[in-house]
């Protein structure tokens, strides 16, 4: 407990009054230790959950780069089908459909798809430079950041997300 002393003051009867208040200082101690703790808990977790990402586009290294590599946008054309196009210096070289009843279907089609590019560029002496996923707002969540896994494990890091309306 903490008290404040005002000391006596005198008011217009003569009589003095006390202006001691006791204030209790538990709860505030309570609140400023839970405050600390969710803090200390967010910070980590954001921590855990970053995704990380490089930009692609705006830097002078990006274009001195552009050479020898390509940049594949993938794009959402209906719930359960994607198109896939390769863009070497701008211009379209190739368009793949992946499509399937499920996302699990959708995936594997598009990690064989990946693989089977990433070897062909491979062989060319080109890689990926970026990644470009267009969802509509019809997109489920899950798919997207499933589909950001397979690009993340056929080897290409620069994923970029962009909304189109439809």
């Amino acid at each position: 407990m903490a008290s404040v002393s005002g000391g006596g003051a005198s008011f217009g009867s003569g009589r003095k009054r006390s202006l001691d208040a006791e204030i209790n200082l538990v709860p505030f101690i309570d609140l400023l230790s839970m405050c600390i703790c969710f803090l200390l808990m967010t910070a980590v977790w954001t921590q855990l959950g970053a995704v990380q990402v490089k930009q692609a586009n705006g830097t002078d290294a990006a274009q001195t780069a552009a050479q020898k590599t390509v940049d594949l946008d993938l794009k959402f054309s209906g719930t359960h089908e994607a198109v896939i196009t390769m863009k070497k210096a701008g211009k379209l070289t190739r368009t793949v459909k992946v499509a399937g009843a499920t996302d699990l279907e959708i995936g594997n089609q598009l990690n064989s798809q990946l693989q089977s590019m990433r070897s062909e560029l491979t062989k060319e002496g080109l890689k990926v430079s970026s990644v470009f996923l267009t969802a509509h707002e019809g997109v489920d969540y899950g798919s997207l950041v499933s589909m950001m896994d397979i690009f993340r494990k056929n080897e290409m890091s620069n994923i970029g997300v962009i909304y189109a309306s439809r």
